[in-house]
């Protein structure tokens, strides 16, 4: 492995992010009505909610006659927030393990083997493809458990015939293996004006920040083994809580604190052995930091931002090569720009249209642009 030099920081070398101003986009209101139905509450509040509420927002915003159907289920009974804090009024919610979609023009299903049980009579629906269910090889994840393991069996039996009951498919991964003739790729979106350079300044001190769940699936056992290695003059901080003496715990972070989080580290480290179209690198870019992580088919980006490393020695090597061109002050800005640039790809304005388009029946754009470096 590549060892650091053992070189403390100073106050002379500050690297900063560039930070390219967004805005956001506008777009006609609507008559037809659109349901959005994610397979749990909304109230649970990880990615595919706040996708959901983010969404809903902006689509009503626009004029869009839209609602959220879910099911009332929460893994663990874990319900982080109240939904009217997080969706606005003009949406309609409902939780229900069955709901009527006859009034609908267009549902939108965050997919699972025989939703259409759950969510029936829509003009026309979409299966929503956000989970790594679909693109893992393994068929059991231990973390997760019995309930993924069975959409997976069932998926694999039925899912072909199964998907074909949709319009269309949408999938946030490009990794998806689609057996639907008509399938769609739109990548998850990021809010580029919340995750921006800029927002905080970078630590004095080098720091790996990591923001994934503290677990093997997201590859802990790798964060502490690389943890365990670091310099002294190299801090490695995580989200969450722990006993970790070589990890400095941030605790839950807000959106806000979170983007800070980002913005203030050198080097995003996302070991994910699970993953779909990570929000942890998308939001990383965004805020302009070079992410080092595992070279997964989900992780479809690979260069001179996002460095795919797969061993606590590789992962350490990328690690002390950043080191030294921060320290050195070659390269590193370059980096970051990359990333941003990277970032934008993943833009909500970047991404909304395609979203909206989709919905609402209308062509679809092309999903993203190439990012050299």
């Amino acid at each position: 492995m590549t060892d650091f030099r053992p070189v403390p920081f100073g106050d002379a070398h500050r690297a900063s992010h560039a930070a390219p101003h967004t805005h956001p986009a506008h777009a006609n209101p609507s008559e037809k009505r659109v349901a959005l139905c994610p397979h749990l509450s909304l109230e649970h509040y990880r990615g595919g909610e706040k996708w959901t509420a983010t969404l809903a927002n902006r689509l009503a915003a626009d004029g869009v006659n839209v609602a959220v159907h879910a099911l009332p289920y929460a893994p663990g009974n874990t319900r982080r927030v109240a939904v009217r804090d997080v969706l606005d009024a003009a949406v309609p919610y409902r939780e229900a393990w069955r709901h009527d979609l006859s009034a609908y023009d267009t549902a939108y299903v965050f997919y699972a083997p025989l939703s259409e049980l759950f969510f029936t009579g829509a003009s026309r629906a979409i299966a929503g493809i956000h989970s790594w269910v679909y693109v893992s090889p393994r068929l059991f994840e231990s973390h997760y458990g019995l309930v993924p393991t069975v959409v997976k069996a069932l998926y694999r039996t039925i899912g072909a015939t199964d998907l074909r009951r949709y319009a269309a498919v949408h999938t946030v991964t490009p990794a998806f293996r689609s057996p639907h003739p008509n399938t769609v790729y739109i990548p998850n979106f990021v809010d580029t004006d919340r995750f921006c350079p800029g927002r905080a300044p970078l630590d004095d001190e080098f720091t790996v920040l990591v923001t994934a769940a503290r677990i093997r699936e997201k590859g802990w056992d790798t964060v502490r083994a690389v943890a365990r290695r670091l310099p002294p003059n190299v801090r490695l901080l995580a989200t969450g809580t722990g006993s970790d003496p070589h990890v400095t715990d941030l605790g839950f972070l807000t959106e806000d604190e979170l983007a800070d989080a980002y913005a203030r580290a050198h080097v995003v480290l996302h070991a994910a052995r699970v993953d779909t179209d990570s929000m942890v690198i998308n939001e990383a870019c965004a805020s302009g930091t070079p992410v080092v992580t595992t070279s997964l088919p989900t992780h479809d980006v690979e260069n001179e931002a996002v460095l795919h490393r797969d061993t606590p020695d590789e992962m350490l090597g990328a690690i002390a090569m950043l080191y030294d061109e921060w320290e050195r002050g070659d390269g590193y800005d370059e980096r970051c720009r990359v990333a941003r640039r990277e970032g934008e790809t993943h833009g909500f304005d970047v991404v909304y249209p395609q979203l909206k388009g989709l919905l609402l029946g209308e062509s679809v754009p092309a999903s993203r642009a190439e990012v050299v470096g």
